[in-house]
């Protein structure tokens, strides 16, 4: 039993997460991090009201954290709905001792009055590894996108830093857009 618990400890030093537990104190982990959406989470919906229609969509988001500070995480986000345009937001989010999690997306670069979307989650592990599972849903009075998905982490070495799901491409082409001015943690 002790060589099981010092390899999940060895593994988890070594790529920078804690190992599977039910309460994380720390998240500081989080910062440096990028999550994305694997292909079982892409389906979302459109509702279209005045129709009382809802139209199936896919919906591809990457979270690049930049930040973290008492619980508090910020960096860029990309989300791409379908075929239409990649679009860019500043995210901020806090997350609890017990993994609860809270999201605020705004529109980057910033334009007067556009409006931010909020979102909930938790951390989670799914498959022997941390997930963020996250709801949000966004839109106006004519149309609005729901979606839930767990997000999981990718690097690099991973198959899904080379290659999207859902859009096939790659992290860095799929996020340069939304990185100007990236914040970081002083």
């Amino acid at each position: 039993m002790k060589k099981i618990i010092l390899s999940a400890v060895l593994l988890a030093t070594m790529y920078g997460f804690p190992a599977a537990a039910e309460t994380v104190l720390d998240w500081r982990w989080l910062k440096g991090t990028t999550w994305y959406v694997p292909a079982s989470g892409l389906p979302a919906y459109l509702y279209v009201p005045d129709q009382n229609q809802l139209i199936p969509v896919k919906d591809q988001t990457v979270y690049m954290i930049t930040g973290y500070r008492n619980g508090y995480f910020w960096g860029r986000t990309a989300a791409k709905l379908s075929s239409g345009e990649i679009s860019c937001s500043s995210l901020v989010g806090s997350v609890t001792p017990e993994g609860s999690v809270y999201l605020t997306f705004t529109p980057f670069p910033y334009t007067d009055g556009a409006e931010a979307t909020v979102g909930i989650g938790k951390m989670t592990i799914k498959t022997g590894k941390w997930s963020m599972l996250n709801q949000m849903s966004t839109g106006s009075g004519s149309a609005q996108v729901g979606h839930w998905a767990y997000m999981l982490q990718t690097y690099p070495e991973a198959s899904s830093w080379s290659s999207l799901p859902g859009v096939g491409m790659s992290v860095p082409d799929f996020i340069a857009p939304c990185m100007d001015a990236a914040p970081t943690t002083p």
